[in-house]
């Protein structure tokens, strides 16, 4: 069975969404989003819309990470915007890599993200995407709090541990209505067994595909992505691109 792709009242909840994304996005401006993440190397692909890079945890060469996990999750951005948004990498993994039980990107410190989130609203970023293993730090949550507070959208993995509930719910809650979390559904459209589900409707949760996502690698090679850093980017694509057509539409200019 389909689930719907928002928890709680659909009007409530729609009507949340609009208000508090519309400010955020520039009708002439080309929106910009900020990938917090492993790093982002420039494919062809992402050549034309991967406009920096800032490394919060090392002093890295730019363009050059160690994993794919940030190129994989750019190139879906832009694939599901069709080209249509510009993408800043903000790294954050750390440089002495993952533990052997652990996927990229880890970070065991909360400062980096942090610093990265505050960066990407320095920036004047329009999303931000977070497809890390966040749990319920106070730091962290503060950050998005003062993100969405700023009318950015912040789109977060819902993880994948197959739990019940999500560990970075408080997050959610600081950033209602302009925070999300995105659990992933294979193709067909039912919840993949290793998501973290929703558990209340006090915060925003929707499901996007996330089992075999077509993707790029850092190397440039076709490769799919399975898991809820893989739908998250699905969502921040579709989010940015729906608040410009409200914005565009608002100024007479669709």
């Amino acid at each position: 069975m389909k689930l719907n792709s928002v928890r709680g009242p659909i009007a409530l909840r729609l009507l949340l969404f609009l208000i508090g994304l519309m400010a955020s996005v520039s009708a002439s401006a080309r929106p910009l989003v900020a990938v917090v993440d492993s790093g982002v190397a420039r494919t062809p692909q992402l050549a034309s819309v991967l406009v920096g890079e800032y490394d919060l945890a090392g002093k890295r060469p730019a363009f050059s990470p160690r994993y794919d996990h940030g190129t994989m999750v750019a190139t879906i951005i832009d694939r599901e915007a069709k080209g249509a948004v510009d993408i800043v990498s903000i790294r954050i993994d750390d440089p002495a890599g993952c533990p052997a039980d652990r996927a990229p990107p880890c970070q065991p410190s909360s400062r980096p993200i942090v610093a990265a989130i505050d960066k990407a609203v320095d920036l004047g970023v329009t999303a931000i995407n977070l497809s890390l293993a966040l749990a319920n730090d106070p730091a962290i949550t503060e950050a998005v709090r003062r993100a969405s507070a700023k009318g950015i959208i912040v789109v977060m993995a819902a993880g994948n541990e197959g739990r019940d509930h999500p560990d970075n719910i408080a997050m959610a809650r600081a950033g209602f209505p302009r925070a999300v979390l995105v659990g992933a559904t294979d193709p067909a459209g039912r919840p993949w067994r290793g998501t973290n589900r929703p558990d209340a409707d006090d915060y925003l949760y929707v499901w996007r595909r996330g089992v075999d996502v077509p993707t790029v690698s850092a190397a440039g090679l076709e490769v799919t992505g399975t898991g809820t850093s893989f739908a998250a980017p699905i969502e921040t694509a579709r989010r940015v691109l729906a608040a410009g057509r409200e914005v565009a539409a608002l100024n007479g200019t669709h």
